[in-house]
């Protein structure tokens, strides 16, 4: 998906939340959001908006040495998803046996954001995962999915966000051991990196890194021989979140994308409401 007019205010605001983030110098501050604002206003409308988010994300690394700075964050995720989830099932709606109420947990994590609930009352946060059992699905969609699932010898699941990636947990958890997880190599806002597998319980499984720098979605351009090559071998793709569906909707490989879309250029290019959960199978 290429960069839209509507994309520039989020990009912008992306760069405002990086600078406060990477430093308390104000001259700091307006240092990466001059870069940033200047890269904006010459962008490449060919890219994908997460490509044009990590190349802000990279301005503030460069200008402020700071390498993580969603670190705290990612902690707090994690701690509120491990306990959302130590109470599910006392949900109704849940039912672990369930492939799609596996897959609506894993769903609620798209919709959860842990930036804001991170902190509020866990009843405020357990009502945001409610509403994933009370959304509408494409039930064929997830039928196939969950055949293809079964069927397949290699999966490659590429992760989103810290705390949904607690959710994702419980949802692959069948299928483990033909799962290979990919992880961001560098930091980019709150996505799960290898040394954030830890703490998402997900220690010991098999991962990949995605190479594109800082990139909050999936280049395969710019990623490494290895993982292009797991592409050409698995038989089937999970991709989770709304930027791994922006930089690889077009791509020729069985992908599963996970997510709720949640802009106006997404709804529209999908002809989808806002807030709507997909899962688009792309076979």
């Amino acid at each position: 998906m290429n960069i839209h007019l509507e994309c520039l205010p989020c990009l912008g605001k992306n760069a405002v939340d990086a600078a406060k983030r990477s430093s308390a110098d104000l001259t700091v501050q307006k240092e990466i959001l001059a870069e940033s604002f200047r890269l904006l206003a010459t962008c490449d409308y060919q890219l994908p908006p997460p490509c044009m988010a990590g190349k802000i994300l990279d301005i503030a690394f460069r200008h402020s040495g700071k390498n993580d700075i969603y670190e705290a964050e990612k902690r707090r995720s994690n701690m509120l998803a491990e306990n959302l989830l130590a109470g599910i099932d006392r949900l109704p709606e849940y039912d672990a046996a369930s492939f799609e109420s596996r897959l609506r947990l894993a769903l609620a994590g798209n919709i959860l954001d842990f930036g804001i609930y991170a902190d509020l009352d866990i009843r405020l946060a357990m009502d945001a995962v409610k509403s994933a059992f009370t959304k509408k699905l494409d039930s064929e969609a997830v039928a196939a999915l969950q055949n293809k699932m079964e069927s397949a010898r290699k999966i490659l699941y590429i992760l989103d966000n810290c705390g949904e990636a607690v959710f994702d947990r419980v949802f692959m958890a069948p299928y483990r051991d033909k799962i290979t997880l990919v992880v961001r190599e560098n930091p980019a806002f709150n996505d799960v990196t290898a040394d954030d597998l830890t703490g998402c319980g997900l220690s010991g499984m098999k991962y990949v890194v995605n190479g594109a720098k800082r990139t909050p979605g999936t280049c395969l351009a710019a990623s490494p021989a290895e993982l292009r090559q797991m592409f050409e071998d698995s038989d089937l793709v999970i991709a989770k979140g709304q930027g791994n569906f922006e930089t690889l909707n077009e791509c020729s490989y069985p992908v599963a994308f996970l997510f709720m879309a949640k802009c106006p250029v997404v709804t529209r290019l999908l002809d989808v409401e806002v807030n709507s959960l997909q899962v688009l199978l792309h076979w």
